[in-house]
């Protein structure tokens, strides 16, 4: 009877720890690494084509999944707001979020909807900068130079992201009070969090994909996740398993990173990949540089950052499944590694502190909408 109730209850909320808002007391529910892994996958696959985003199927989810799993209401490290089950309460006070602008961090990949949302905030005008032909640098957007030395063009400019990791342990320390973040926390930090005695209070704002590069003259058409794992796993070593020839290079990413807990979350599932020190990168430009010079090699990104950050006329997006990535896929959920991009907040937080109606600006009409003109697929 568990079982049954624990499949149905997959199917409509992506759980880690989860507590739906105007449920007194929340129902959150702390998983183990395996646990989270398996609910994670299985609601997953009902998002790729989430026809029941309703409040009310959520709710009869989270019951069910209560009585599968055995949850009692009670305090967790985690707390996730499921995309569709927030209720927007008054537009946020947008005069004292300008007075009093959180310090904010966060992945790389989410740099450019940072300063974006700071610009329209502030009322400062940004463009987007481009690559220098002479360095390996990303686009990005700041502010342009007449407003770049004015109070509020300062704040702007000093916005940094340092990356996913680091953002979650800083939000931990109390460094800062928002971070946009291309993923969850992963096990690490939420074990740093439970010490801290912190809980991540998280709510998706925009869509996002992860995705396979390959050099542009890479002739495989379209490789299945099972032969993607595979690939990782050490047991497809040449393309010409799938169609190609020579020695497949499998690029990775550190510990930690956003990619690489991507990786293992979506793609890999407990399937152990290959131990190669020498192939891993510790930034996200890493694989797209590699990748740059290397037909035979393959590597790992998020949509966002290989199309609007760091676009490279050698690489290319692979189809996964028969579906290529792109805006349309991701905002219908065809494509099979469809992501979610978060803005987190320590739980204790007062409804009325700026980061607080921060977090709740970007899931307004005019938040939805600079999510949109950053370039993400906006979530509402």
């Amino acid at each position: 009877m568990r079982k049954y109730f624990t499949f149905l209850a997959v199917f409509a909320v992506k759980v880690f720890s989860i507590r739906v808002p105007n449920l007194s007391p929340p129902i959150v529910c702390s998983l183990n690494t395996a646990s989270k892994r398996d609910y994670n996958t299985k609601s997953r696959s009902l998002k790729s084509g989430d026809k029941m985003n309703g409040t009310f199927s959520k709710y009869v989810s989270i019951l069910l999944l209560a009585a599968a799993v055995g949850c009692q209401p009670s305090r967790a490290q985690v707390v996730i707001t499921p995309s569709g089950a927030y209720t927007p309460g008054p537009i946020p006070d947008l005069s004292n979020i300008a007075q009093n602008y959180p310090r904010v961090d966060g992945s790389t990949s989410t740099h450019p909807l940072q300063v974006l949302t700071a610009c329209k905030l502030l009322n400062v005008a940004c463009i987007w900068t481009e690559r220098s032909p002479f360095f390996s640098t990303e686009r990005g957007i700041g502010p342009d130079l007449a407003t770049s030395l004015t109070e509020t063009g300062v704040i702007v400019m000093n916005i940094f992201h340092s990356g996913t990791h680091e953002a979650y342990v800083n939000l931990i320390q109390n460094e800062i009070d928002l971070i946009l973040v291309a993923r969850l926390p992963s096990v690490d930090e939420v074990e740093e969090a439970a010490k801290a005695g912190i809980v991540l209070d998280a709510h998706p704002i925009a869509l996002d994909a992860f995705v396979f590069l390959v050099h542009k003259d890479n002739p495989v058409p379209s490789p299945t996740l099972e032969e993607i794992r595979n690939i990782y796993a050490g047991n497809i070593t040449d393309w010409a398993e799938l169609g190609g020839s020579g020695q497949i290079n499998a690029y990775q990413r550190d510990r930690n990173s956003g990619s690489q807990e991507l990786m293992e979350e979506l793609v890999m599932k407990g399937t152990p990949m290959v131990n190669a020190p020498d192939m891993i990168f510790p930034s996200m430009m890493g694989p797209i540089n590699a990748i740059h010079d290397d037909p035979l090699g393959i590597g790992y990104s998020v949509f966002y950052y290989a199309t609007f950050m760091l676009p490279d006329e050698n690489v290319k997006l692979l189809e996964i499944e028969g579906i290529q990535p792109d805006s349309e896929t991701i905002a219908n959920r065809d494509y099979p590694l469809v992501t979610e991009v978060y803005a987190v907040v320590r739980g204790n937080m007062p409804p009325g502190s700026s980061a607080v109606m921060l977090r709740d600006w970007f899931l307004t009409e005019a938040g939805q909408e600079t999510v949109q003109e950053s370039g993400y697929v906006h979530i509402r």
